[in-house]
C-alpha cells in the first residue's frame, strides 16, 4: 500500500515530510534508499529490534545500502546522556561518517535518543522518524525538540534539531500494548482540548477503553493531529512562544512521568496532567466545574483512569513540579511555576512577557498544585469541583 497521507510540515523555515500509510515498509525502505546515504544508523530498543529493526535492517541491506543496527535498554531510566553516549561510540566504531543517515526507529524515548544523536554525530548527520507508537506518530515526532532526561527532570538537555523526513506506518501498532494506544489517547485529547475543539464530539464518539481503532480512525486521529501542530508551530518553530500551549497538561504530567521511573506512560502522565490543570484554572477563577468534567470524561473514556496512580509518589512529584521546563518563559513570582491553562476548550490564558509579548502561560502558586496534586492523588479526583 502506498503512503495515504503525504503532508509537508512547515515551522518557520524548518519543514519537512511527513509520510503515512499502512502495511507500507517497502515505501519506507524507498524513501530511505533515496537518501543515497554511505550506511544507515538505525537506533531501537530492545524490544522494538526484534518486533521491526531486525527485518527492516535486512530490507535496507538488500535495497538502501550498509545498515547498522544500535539498541538501547527499554524505558525512560535509559533516555539519558549516557545512551546517547554509548551508542555515538558504537556508530562511530562501525564506521559512520558525514554522509550516513541516521533512523530513529521506536517510541518517543527512542525518537529523542536518535535525534540528539543525529545533531551530535559530526555536528549534525541527517534525521529520518519511523515512528511506531501512537504517541510518537502524532506527537514527538512532530516536534524539533530533541531531549533527554536529567536526574531533576525530564528533557532538560538537548537541542532542537529537524528529522528530514518522517515515515510512519499504522501496521506497526498493532504490536503495541493497550497501555501505549490509551498513552497515545491521551495527546489526542490535549490537542481537542487545548487546540482543536471541533475534534471533541468525534472523539466522545470513538474513544473506548478497550484501545482498539481502525486504520480509518487512526488516520483521521494522525490528521488532526498534524493540523493541530500546525496551528501553533508554523511561526514558532522552537515552540517558545505560541507552541507552548502544546505543553498542556505537561507540567504535571512530566512529574508524574518521571517519578513513576516510567511506569506511567506519556500521554497517561499527560492525561492526568490536563486534569490537574482544568482544576488549577478552576479554583484560580477561570474555568467552570463543566469544563473540569469534560477533562474526566474524554480520559476516562480513552481508558486512562482520571487519578495519579497509588504507586506514585505524590511527593516526589510535587518536588519535581519546581524543575519543569518551562521555568525561564515567565517572570514568574517567587514560590510560582509558569502553567499552561485553559478558560475553556480552545480558549487559552495568556500572560504577557517584556520580550515575548503574549505568551499562553500563566503564573500558578506551587502550593495551590501541590494541593490539587495530593487530591487528584488515587481516588482523590472525585473530589474535585465538589
Amino acid at each position: 500500500m502506498h503512503f495515504t497521507l503525504n503532508q509537508v510540515i512547515a515551522m518557520e523555515d524548518a519543514t519537512f515530510r511527513y509520510r503515512l500509510g499502512t502495511d507500507c515498509v517497502e515505501h519506507i525502505v524507498a524513501r530511505l534508499a533515496a537518501h543515497d546515504a554511505s550506511s544507515y544508523v538505525v537506533v531501537a530498543d530492545n524490544t522494538v529490534a526484534e518486533l521491526y529493526g531486525l527485518d527492516l535492517a535486512s530490507r535496507i541491506a538488500k535495497d538502501a545500502g550498509p545498515v547498522h543496527l544500535l539498541t538501547h535498554g527499554v524505558g525512560e531510566q535509559h533516555k539519558g546522556l549516557a545512551t546517547v553516549a554509548s551508542l555515538a561510540e558504537q556508530a562511530l566504531k562501525k564506521g559512520a561518517d558525514r554522509r550516513c543517515v541516521v533512523v530513529a526507529l521506536g517510541g518517543g524515548v527512542t525518537g529523542n535518543i536518535a535525534g540528539l544523536l543525529a545533531a551530535l554525530l559530526f555536528r549534525g548527520v541527517p534525521l529520518v522518524h519511523i515512528p511506531t507508537t501512537l504517541v510518537a506518530q502524532l506527537d514527538s515526532v512532530l516536534s524539533l525538540k530533541q531531549a533527554v532526561n536529567g536526574q531533576v527532570g525530564k528533557n532538560l538537555i538537548g537541542t532542537f534539531y529537524q528529522p528530514v523526513e518522517v515515515l510512519a506506518d499504522t501496521a506497526m501498532l498493532r504490536t503495541l500494548p493497550a497501555r501505549e494506544i490509551r498513552s497515545g489517547m491521551g495527546e489526542v485529547i490535549k490537542n481537542a482540548l487545548a487546540i482543536r475543539p471541533t475534534m471533541i464530539d468525534r472523539l466522545g464518539e470513538v474513544l473506548n477503553a478497550s484501545a482498539h481503532y481502525d486504520d480509518e480512525t487512526l488516520l483521521w486521529i494522525v490528521a488532526e493531529s498534524l493540523a493541530a501542530k500546525a496551528e501553533v508551530t508554523w511561526d514558532d518553530r522552537h515552540e517558545r512562544r505560541s507552541g507552548l500551549v502544546l505543553e498542556y497538561g505537561h507540567t504535571t504530567g512530566h512529574a508524574i512521568e518521571h517519578a513513576s521511573h516510567g511506569e506511567v506512560a506519556h500521554g497517561a502522565g499527560v492525561a492526568v496532567g490536563m486534569l490537574v490543570a482544568a482544576e488549577v484554572s478552576r479554583r484560580l477563577g477561570h474555568a467552570d466545574t463543566e469544563f473540569v468534567a469534560l477533562h474526566r470524561e474524554l480520559i476516562a473514556a480513552g481508558g486512562v483512569e482520571p487519578v495519579i496512580p497509588a504507586h506514585v509518589d505524590t511527593a516526589v512529584v510535587k518536588q519535581l513540579l519546581a524543575y519543569d521546563n518551562k521555568r525561564g518563559y515567565l517572570d514568574s513570582p517567587p514560590g510560582h511555576t509558569p502553567m499552561v491553562l485553559l478558560a475553556a476548550p480552545g480558549k487559552v490564558l495568556h500572560t504577557e512577557s517584556p520580550n515575548e509579548g503574549p505568551l499562553p502561560l500563566t503564573p500558578v502558586p506551587l502550593t495551590l498544585l501541590a494541593d490539587v496534586v495530593d487530591e487528584t492523588a488515587d481516588r482523590g479526583a472525585d473530589r474535585l469541583a465538589a
